[in-house]
């Protein structure tokens, strides 16, 4: 299936969260004034990205902050595309190429986001030939949470960093755990001392959005003096969505749950807060299903003991395992919310209330 749209009429976040849930292969390729990008997606994970003259940009980049040879890396990037096969570079090199390609992909989202025009076409051909991609691993529901961050923390950005002509000057020296496009802006500053925001920008050579943005970061971290600057501000709330991202990526969701619940008490009406909340959810929930698939067949056992110790709606739930239902048919049954469902499921598989029912079992 294939069609095509107007971004207008559809918003791109809309779009993106329609593709997440129906966990989609196929790809989307985006059309606007800002340029052309294409987003290639296996069950609403994003496995590659392209868009005219990407190798060039990213080769150009990571040679400019002297993190690889760029000739080196448009090669390897350009003999991988046939067997799809991992760049032949370093492992740090493939890291830093990949790293940089999500940056520069969320960039582009958000400023497509921003624009709040152009077109999109999608189709369930996943056919790569004839792109300039790169391989990617990155949650559908990850990048729109991300970019919409980006879009709604760019008003104060550029409040504080309005002018191309602010001088930025390196505080401190990138370290291997410096993300990549921190470390390219550094090692650009170190090299050209009193170089221009302006001017940091054209000799990576990325959106304006990206490099502007990882100044910000890194003046607000104290790893760069700008001179010239308005007044830094803190912004606690993006500060702890930062955190929260850390923690979904490290699959602690109930510390995740946490940040929320403090900053919904704080502000509940800021966009930032309501959709951290949805990417939580549906990460817990695909991690859940991945622990235990939604085709798996349940069965109550006999410990009558481990059945004291549940709560009324944890009982309510037991009581619908019969051995012939899955997970899946599980969820639909539940009066309860779905990641409510597939918790209180874990919690009865740990306390042996319940177990997986072995496939001769389920014959007949």
């Amino acid at each position: 299936m294939a069609f095509h749209g107007d971004l207008s009429s559809y918003p791109l976040p809309e779009l993106l969260q329609w593709l997440d849930q129906a966990r989609k292969t196929g790809a989307l390729q985006l059309s606007w004034e800002g340029g052309d990008r294409k987003l290639f997606l296996l069950s609403g994970q994003i496995v590659a990205t392209a868009s005219p003259s990407l190798w060039e940009r990213l080769s150009r980049a990571l040679e400019q902050g002297k993190v690889a040879v760029g000739a080196q890396v448009m090669s390897a990037l350009a003999e991988s595309q046939h067997g799809h096969e991992p760049p032949r570079l370093p492992p740090y090199t493939v890291q830093h190429v990949q790293a940089l390609a999500v940056d520069e992909l969320l960039g582009a989202l958000a400023d497509l986001t921003s624009a709040q025009g152009g077109r999109f076409h999608w189709t369930e051909d996943p056919d790569r030939s004839g792109d300039e991609w790169v391989a990617v691993e990155l949650a559908l529901r990850e990048a729109l949470f991300e970019s919409l961050r980006f879009v709604d923390e760019w008003a104060e950005i550029e409040r504080q960093l309005p002018l191309d002509g602010t001088v930025v000057r390196p505080a401190v020296k990138p370290t291997t755990a410096t993300r990549t496009v921190d470390r390219l802006v550094l090692e650009v500053a170190a090299a050209s001392p009193g170089i221009t925001l302006g001017r940091l920008r054209l000799a990576l050579g990325l959106q304006r959005s990206l490099v502007v943005r990882a100044v910000h970061g890194l003046w607000r971290d104290k790893k760069v003096t700008i001179d010239g600057a308005g007044e830094l501000e803190a912004d606690p709330v993006a500060d702890m969505l930062e955190k929260g991202a850390i923690l979904v990526r490290e699959r602690q969701f109930e510390a995740a749950g946490l940040i929320f619940s403090a900053l919904m008490q704080s502000d509940p009406s800021d966009r930032r807060v309501r959709e951290f909340a949805r990417m939580v959810e549906r990460e817990h929930v695909a991690s859940l299903y991945r622990d235990l698939p939604p085709r798996s067949v349940l069965a109550a056992t006999d410990d009558a003991e481990a059945a004291t110790s549940l709560r009324s709606e944890e009982r309510h739930l037991a009581a619908l395992v019969n051995g012939r239902w899955d997970v899946s048919a599980l969820v639909l049954a539940s009066d309860r919310r779905e990641l409510d469902t597939l918790r209180c499921l874990h919690k009865l598989l740990r306390l042996g209330v319940v177990r997986p029912v072995s496939p001769p079992e389920t014959a007949g």
